[in-house]
């Protein structure tokens, strides 16, 4: 049976060429489109609601009405085509970008800036295609990877004293990188789903990066999901969904994470309670679960809100007014008291 929304729900996607050819896409196969931010948030959602049987459609115009999500680098486009006299209820997704001063509801990444009722969480999705770690690997820790942006991890765990201290313990340094420029933009996969002979996933982002409170939790859940023991730097979105140690290690430096390598190598009921919690907690954060957590708020919490009718008399002021509002409101909230 299909489900639906009491609006009109249209995930907008500009500059993408054939639509069509996008909406056919299996986001479990095609793992190679979804890699831009704007692919992961708007195409790849709209993919798995549509595949759930959820009502929505994928466009390159703004619809005069309903619920319009999109993503926040897209903004100016958006705005470009936004119809004349149209309403529509705009939903932004903020990512790991600033606030799109256009949405009238935001899309968060994690819970920090979370209020309910304009700004709501949806986890990232989890990466598509992903391959677990191998069975036969057992309970063995003789690689140890970073799956990322080049830019994305600290100096020290590239120290020549870092891969000397895990080749002393017999481990393997793997740096399965790629740099910020061009990076999924020429439609060549990035590999970062297969964790079949990683024994433990490390990130830990550079100190001097003030990301701690922007980005998703996206490597914990993906490590969950692969079997793999992860070694997490001190985020929020990490400490966010941790409930206990056997969620992941936190490490801000190389002797951190080597302490933490020395523990699994130590104890293989450490390493398979590791795996077994992480599998249970992939649960509320696979594919399936966060669609759920989409078309429950497309179908049921945004509605309700957008019904409001002091929402629905600002929806009719000029889109230019509404923006500016909530830029002085977004100035206010940056001044420190007096």
């Amino acid at each position: 049976m299909t489900a639906g929304s009491r609006f009109r729900v249209a995930f907008f996607l500009a500059a993408e060429g054939d639509l069509d050819r996008l909406a056919a896409l299996d986001p479990d196969r095609d793992t190679a489109e979804l890699q831009r931010g704007e692919r992961i948030w708007i195409l790849q959602t709209f993919l798995r609601l549509h595949r759930a049987g959820f009502d929505c459609e994928l466009v390159d115009r703004v619809p005069p009405d309903g619920l319009v999500v999109f993503h926040a680098k897209q903004e100016r486009e958006l705005r470009r085509r936004m119809p004349p006299g149209g309403a529509p209820v705009l939903v932004g997704v903020r990512a790991d970008n600033r606030q799109p001063l256009a949405a009238e509801f935001e899309i968060v990444q994690n819970g920090r800036f979370a209020d309910g009722r304009v700004r709501h969480l949806v986890p990232h999705w989890p990466q598509p295609g992903l391959v677990p770690r191998a069975a036969d690997c057992a309970t063995r820790v003789e690689r140890v990877a970073y799956k990322g942006f080049a830019e994305n991890l600290d100096p020290g765990f590239r120290s020549e004293s870092w891969r000397r201290a895990l080749a002393e313990r017999g481990v393997e340094w793997e740096l399965d990188e790629r740099g910020f420029a061009g990076a999924g933009h020429d439609g060549t996969p990035l590999g970062w789903g297969d964790y079949s002979r990683i024994d433990v996933l490390l990130a830990v982002r550079p100190g001097a990066r003030k990301t701690g409170f922007s980005k998703p939790a996206s490597k914990l859940v993906n490590a969950w999901l692969a079997g793999t023991p992860a070694i997490l730097g001190p985020e929020y979105a990490y400490r966010e969904l941790r409930r206990s140690e056997l969620d992941y290690f936190e490490a801000a430096n190389p002797e951190q994470a080597l302490a933490a390598i020395d523990r699994l190598r130590a104890s293989p009921e450490l390493y398979r309670a590791m795996v077994g919690n992480g599998r249970a907690r992939a649960r509320d954060y696979d594919a399936r679960a966060v669609a759920a957590r989409w078309i429950e708020l497309l179908g049921d919490r945004l509605p309700r809100l957008a019904e409001d009718p002091g929402r629905t008399r600002r929806r009719r002021l000029p889109l230019t007014l509404r923006r500016a509002a909530r830029l002085v409101a977004r100035w206010a909230s940056l001044r420190p008291p007096r």
